[in-house]
């Protein structure tokens, strides 16, 4: 499998207390939402602020996933990368 592959292949999912699962690309684009039965009694902003935490925490185990992949390129970089800013 080549790294493009590997990198497109990488999901994340993070699971709240009230029973939601959120999967999430290594782009942090939600990909997959399970809601539990408790969120049944939470209010829209509570359902919110919750599916936006765990989709937060899910992008960062992707990204970190994703750094795993690239890790053994890194010393293919030059020693100096320029500031694109």
């Amino acid at each position: 499998m080549s790294v493009a592959q590997q990198l497109n292949a990488i999901t994340a999912s993070a699971t709240g207390q009230h029973g939601i699962e959120v999967t999430v690309n290594l782009e942090g684009k939600l990909i997959a939402l399970t809601l539990g039965m408790a969120q049944r009694r939470m209010t829209a902003t509570q359902l919110a602020a919750e599916i936006q935490a765990l989709a937060k925490t899910a992008a960062a185990a992707a990204i970190a996933e994703g750094m795993a992949v690239l890790a053994p390129y890194a010393d293919a970089l030059p020693p100096e990368t320029p500031n694109w800013r």
